[in-house]
């Protein structure tokens, strides 16, 4: 009996019956594969590509220059093709052998719609060759200088209007040369693609000759192409992670499957059905037209197209760890608030961690502003000269994918775009092209799930990854407390876990690290404790577990409910180092980076790096803005810094023509700058690294040779010291010596005694060897004919782990480094009362108010809350 719509039968039906008739395991990841090859079946039905129309050898030959561009050897624009805004998209599937790439391309091609009258299916490699044959037939009788690609592009588009390429790989440089326009051209006559491979495309021609010209061919697959991940992943929930990424465009049929399958994922429709929910803020309701578990789904303009705000998407993020929203038009200046509203969106659900699906009607490099508005921008950054030439860039796609990889290369451009109004609105900007491409990325889809490794049996938290071991206690550093001591002080850390369920007020970064419940205390007597509660997290299990116990003191300073947060990560570079001053007036934190390299001709005394002043203004706790400092003077590679009166005092270290001292820097905008001391009686400074300020006005800092050693300074003239500085008097001397590398410095609440950290375990051309020194030196300040000394120095502790940078005190007298697993804690006397463990270190840090603290992680920022009487004795606010 023939059907009576012979169109109706598709991938889903194919496979269905080889279910049915027990040639195939019903299996659900790869139903959800065939459906989305059943969604662009759908498309094709109504499809009817573009008549091919042949260009002529003539139209092919480059164009004449101009004589203008031939006398500056400017190359002739690159033509741009076209593609038809109906094309459907077509599908890249890619997974191991075995995975059931060949079935899963047999079941499409042979279900084509009766409409698509023309169709190729061929291996990749041999249509490469097919194509190298007719582009050396091409130049063999017209020549070498001709646009041959467009040519064949024609000939290939007539012999299928749907093209199916098996096993799609790039391993030579020829035809990495001409992939991109190739493909580029068949989809301008309305070819679709569809293709398998065994990796993904941004795995594909790695550590290929010239990958770099490559990369535009990734990102038209990753554009046009859905790209589908064949490889079944033996999820320990019940349904299996859908194969696409979490962003679709366009907004064709297979959107509306692209987001239940992820709300279905992400949610919990087993348990909790889904429902509308209603939550309030200050007074008013937030309805969610549909949520399930930790998951909310709403449309573009049931969130953004209300009057919304910050404080909205702050109280979902308490609630939910998932957000998908359909149907994201693409933004112009016409639709600004639209802009802004969703950027602000997009900050909240990044600093939160949350997972968040989108479909789009345009790619996202495309949603704040259309390819129209971007050639505009384009064009009036090449006027102004702030921009290159048009034919230093592949077109103004590449350019837009590119800002989505580079928060900083769009500014120049958008200064003359209409959308935005101000620097840190295009800043803002910048910064969500950045943040949702990194949400896209596999490792932050993943996190959290179980699903590192092909079925969670290493699951772990990518921002909380902290692995303390209970189970081997030979294993345990010698350098912790004996076991002779009493129970107040025991013989291995206890540790500080949370009990419980979670707390679903408090933001989903701080739930990770702490609830209200009750904590439990774990030493090395109790570990059977793990087994006989259930609500207790195994100590094996890879849970963030970050204050260690090594004596009850800590407890007070901890306070009842401490926890440690992931405020920002940025894979970009190392903005969070240094410095470190809370600015109480204006509740802003100034943080200097880690040298960054930098290309510009002024960076060449500096050995072609940087650093960047990033300052943090914060609303809340976790509403916040960020920004970099742009002073009038240069910085000189800043490094520590402290309060000095209304301003900050930084650390200038110098460069190989500029000397380096201490800069006195405005905390307001413009923030200028001024030199306060830049020589020792007329002998240069090695590298000032850290400073602090005495109350009686006078500035103490350290002068180590890192520098020197980096590249970026003068051959030393003068020995490491640790310096005084009247600012009054000009009077400046030195206090301390005999120091391997001198970096951090602070003084105890009385200030009696200043304590200074020697990092000479770590030089600056980064060799280590750990018999010299990672120590903390204690000396008492004495004072005669009104004038203070340092004496008395011994030895106050030495790390285990790292070396102590960054050092401050409390109000109490106790003292905190940075160090190698994150900020140790001694008491006054110099017993180690407990550490405070972040992922790969720390090396500075900063108190703010009430037992709040920042902790600088290079690529991360992170905000501990101690105790609310727990505070820096610098400040004592």
């Amino acid at each position: 009996m023939a059907l009576a719509n012979p169109d109706a039968f598709g991938p889903l039906d194919e496979y269905d019956e080889r279910v049915h008739s027990h040639r195939l395991r019903d299996d659900e990841h790869q139903r959800t594969i065939v459906q989305s090859l059943q969604d662009l079946h759908d498309m094709l039905v109504d499809y009817q590509a573009p008549t091919v129309v042949h260009p002529s050898i003539e139209s092919l030959k480059p164009q004449s220059q101009s004589f203008f561009d031939s006398l500056f050897h400017r190359k002739p624009a690159r033509k741009h093709t076209r593609i038809p805004p109906n094309l459907p998209k077509g599908l890249y599937m890619y997974g191991d052998v075995g995975s059931g790439k060949t079935m899963l391309m047999d079941m499409f091609y042979d279900t084509l719609p009766h409409n698509i009258s023309s169709k190729t299916r061929i291996h990749f490699h041999n249509f490469m060759q097919d194509v190298h044959k007719r582009l050396h037939a091409m130049k063999m009788e017209h020549g070498t200088d001709l646009d041959a690609i467009s040519y064949i592009a024609a000939d290939l588009a007539e012999k299928g209007s749907v093209l199916c390429f098996d096993e799609f790989q790039c391993t030579d440089v020829a035809d990495a040369m001409i992939l991109r326009s190739l493909l580029e051209a068949l989809m301008s006559h309305g070819v679709v693609l569809v293709t398998t491979s065994n990796r993904h495309p941004d795995d594909l021609y790695k550590n290929g000759i010239q990958r770099a010209s490559f990369i535009p061919c990734i990102n038209l697959l990753k554009t046009r192409l859905r790209v589908l991940n064949l490889d079944s992943t033996t999820d320990y929930r019940k349904i299996p992670r859908p194969p696409s990424g979490v962003y679709h465009h366009p907004l064709d049929k297979a959107a509306t499957s692209h987001a239940e399958r992820w709300f279905k994922f992400l949610g919990d429709v087993e348990k909790d059905p889904p429902h509308k929910a209603t939550h309030q803020v200050w007074g008013r309701d937030i309805e969610v037209p549909r949520a399930s578990g930790k998951a909310a789904m709403f449309t573009f303009g049931e969130l953004i197209g209300r009057a919304t705000g910050a404080a909205d998407y702050l109280e979902l993020m308490r609630s939910y760890d998932a957000f998908i929203i359909t149907d994201v038009p693409g933004m112009t200046h016409r639709e600004r608030d639209w802009a802004r509203r969703f950027i602000t969106f997009i900050d909240a659900v990044y600093e939160s961690r949350a997972k968040l699906v989108l479909t789009t009607a345009v790619p996202l490099f495309q949603l704040f502003m259309s390819p129209e508005e971007m050639g505009e921008a384009l064009d009036g950054g090449r006027l102004h000269g702030s921009v290159q030439h048009a034919e230093e860039h592949d077109g103004v796609d590449d350019v837009m994918r590119q800002m989505m990889d580079d928060l900083g290369l769009n500014m120049k451009m958008l200064k003359n775009s209409n959308l935005f109004t101000g620097d840190e609105e295009r800043f803002a900007f910048s910064r969500a092209l950045s943040r949702l491409s990194e949400m896209g990325s596999q490792d932050w889809v993943e996190r959290g799930l179980g699903m590192e490794h092909r079925g969670g049996l290493n699951e772990k938290e990518g921002h909380g990854n902290h692995k303390v071991s209970f189970s081997d206690s030979s294993k345990r550093d010698s350098s912790r407390p004996s076991a002779s001591r009493t129970n107040s002080h025991n013989s291995s850390p206890r540790l500080l876990s949370p009990r419980g369920d979670k707390d679903r007020d408090r933001p989903r970064s701080q739930q990770l690290w702490s609830d209200n419940c009750a904590w439990q205390r774990v030493n090395r007597q109790s570990e059977a404790l793990w087994q006989e509660s259930p609500s207790v997290l195994s100590p094996s299990a890879p849970q963030p577990r970050p204050f260690l116990i090594y004596h009850d003191s800590f407890l007070s300073l901890l306070g009842p409910s401490p926890t440690l947060s992931l405020l920002i990560s940025d894979p970009r570079a190392p903005y969070f180092h240094e410095a470190g001053v809370f600015h109480p007036a204006t509740n802003t934190l100034f943080i200097t980076s880690n040298q960054i390299p930098d290309t510009s001709p002024d960076a060449v005394t500096t050995s072609n790096k940087t650093i960047v002043i990033t300052k943090i203004e914060f609303f809340s706790p976790t509403d916040f803005t960020r920004d970099k400092v742009r002073c009038p003077e240069r910085n000189y590679m800043a490094n520590g810094g402290t309060n000095f009166r209304d301003g900050i005092i930084l650390c200038a270290q110098g460069s190989l023509r500029e000397p380096s001292g201490l800069i006195y820097m405005e905390a307001k905008r413009p923030h200028k700058a001024t030199t306060l001391l830049n020589n020792y009686h007329g002998r240069p400074f090695n590298s000032p690294n850290d400073v602090v300020v005495h109350s009686d006005g006078s500035v103490w800092f350290t002068d180590p040779i890192y520098g020197y050693e980096q590249g970026f300074r003068p051959k030393p003239q003068l020995p490491q010291h640790v310096y005084r500085f009247d600012p009054s008097t000009g009077d400046i001397r030195v206090v301390a010596d005999g120091f391997g590398r001198p970096n951090g410095i602070c003084f105890a609440p009385n200030e009696e005694t200043c304590y200074i950290t020697d990092t000479d375990v770590i030089h600056g051309d980064g060799t280590k060897l750990h018999s010299r020194p990672a120590t903390v030196y204690a000396y008492s300040v004495y004072w005669t004919n009104d004038q203070p000394y340092l004496t008395n120095r011994r030895v106050f502790a030495y790390t285990d782990t790292g070396a102590p940078d960054g050092i401050k005190c409390d109000v109490y007298g106790n003292v905190y480094a940075g160090c190698g697993d994150g900020i140790n804690v001694w008491n006054s006397g110099g017993m180690l009362v407990g550490k405070i463990l972040i992922e790969g270190g720390c090396a500075n840090f900063c108190f703010g108010r009430n037992g709040e603290m920042w902790c600088f992680g290079e690529h991360k920022l992170w905000r501990v809350k101690l105790g609310d009487e727990t505070r820096g004795a610098l400040l004592g606010v």
